[in-house]
């Protein structure tokens, strides 16, 4: 049996609209705005980068954060698709870096002074990565399949695409699927640590670029057995027509320098979608200096000269790296430029790299005639994974 999945719902909470929603944060998107502002959430002061994207909302439920983003946006996915969930037995797919560190870190700071963590200091059992998918199964009665997963900062591309596969392979014909991390001290010292993050503007692909901002958010999607969709006449962003995931095992945090592993992930998802060439690409893009070489290096692999007439651009210049969340913004970025017909701009481009010599639409938003989009992630440890969007 032939089966098409297509998405119906969106939910986003982000820096730049802090839950005022989907539109809201489309509008800000494509005015170019830029969230990425000092620290409000910790004392940053005794840390080289100073900025991240925070989100101004939820402070109140402080370790339970996150719970809060998944809630939020899986609700308004929901109500955006106009689906009754009782009806229609979904599934739900997480993907997550850190989940609750937040209370995991109050655990660890609080048990410091008495030379080491035990029990008692790990109460808040919403601490654990698996704690998202209880609460949302037993606030909203899913009982289709279910998982959570942690593919470092692919997991909200993973999450997607495994979703996408379950109704595909008509293991369900409904799913919710997405990512959701919050901005905490403890990944922000690593990052610190590692040397990766901007002291001052993210600039992905620019000749100055000196590394990532840290951010925070969630997104979730309504996923659909196309047929089911049609019955109710539920309004479609766009169809999914390809997924894949390829390690390149080149090292523990720096990817392969050719960008081996997200030209095959690029490659798998268009042979899966039967296209050759695509109008869009919304990059992984952290602005790092090996890993937007990189990243253009994969799309000149599988592109050949063509590359040179793709656009690619990254949201990261304006809303930071979310971690698990990345991936599932930015697939909805693509289905909403697809709807729109306009490419999101990449922000704080000023001086162009001769290693980035591509079309990574700087600066001013694009209207442009969109079929196709292509979502690439990337993370710790080789993980790459791609997801291809078709216009509805």
């Amino acid at each position: 049996m032939d089966r098409e999945v297509v998405v119906t719902g969106i939910g986003i909470i982000s820096p730049l609209e802090s839950g005022r929603g989907v539109e809201a944060f489309w509008k800000e998107i494509l005015a170019g705005k830029d969230a990425i502002k000092e620290i409000k959430s910790f004392d940053a002061n005794k840390y080289d980068c100073k900025v991240a994207g925070e989100i101004k909302r939820f402070e109140e439920a402080g370790p339970n954060r996150w719970l809060h983003f998944l809630d939020f946006t899986i609700h308004q996915a929901i109500k955006d698709a106009g689906i009754y969930i009782d009806s229609v037995h979904p599934g739900l797919c997480i993907g997550t870096v850190l989940g609750g560190i937040i209370a995991g870190q109050e655990a660890w700071s609080c048990s410091e002074a008495q030379g080491g963590i035990n029990d008692k200091h790990l109460v808040n059992e919403n601490y654990h990565l698996f704690s998202g998918e209880r609460n949302l199964t037993e606030r909203y009665n899913i009982n289709g399949p279910v998982l959570t997963l942690s593919t470092a900062c692919a997991s909200g591309t993973d999450a997607i695409g495994i979703a996408y596969r379950n109704i595909l392979w008509g293991k369900a014909d409904l799913m919710l699927a997405g990512g959701v991390d919050t901005l905490s001290e403890f990944a922000f010292s690593g990052f610190n640590s590692l040397k990766a993050l901007t002291k001052t503007k993210v600039r992905p692909f620019d000749k100055n670029r000196d590394g990532l901002a840290l951010g925070e958010g969630a997104a979730f999607l309504v996923l659909e057995e196309a047929n089911l969709a049609s019955k109710r006449d539920a309004r479609i962003y766009g169809r999914i027509k390809g997924y894949a995931s390829r390690a390149d095992a080149h090292h523990l945090t720096g990817p392969d320098r050719e960008g081996k592993g997200p030209a095959r992930a690029m490659r798998a998802a268009m042979n899966e979608a039967k296209v050759s060439i695509v109008d869009y690409i919304n990059a992984h893009g952290t602005g790092t200096v090996y890993n937007d070489a990189m990243e253009t290096k994969a799309i000149k692999h599988v592109f050949g000269r063509s590359a040179y007439n793709i656009p690619v651009s990254s949201i990261k210049s304006m809303i930071g790296h979310s971690f698990g969340a990345g991936g599932a913004i930015e697939a909805a970025v693509c289905l909403l430029s697809l709807r729109d017909g306009v490419i999101p701009p990449t922000i704080n481009y000023q001086d162009k790299d001769p290693e980035c010599d591509l079309d990574y639409v700087p600066n001013i938003a694009r209207e442009a005639d969109l079929k196709t989009a292509i979502s690439l992630s990337a993370g710790f440890g080789g993980q790459n994974s791609a997801l291809l969007f078709e216009r509805a």
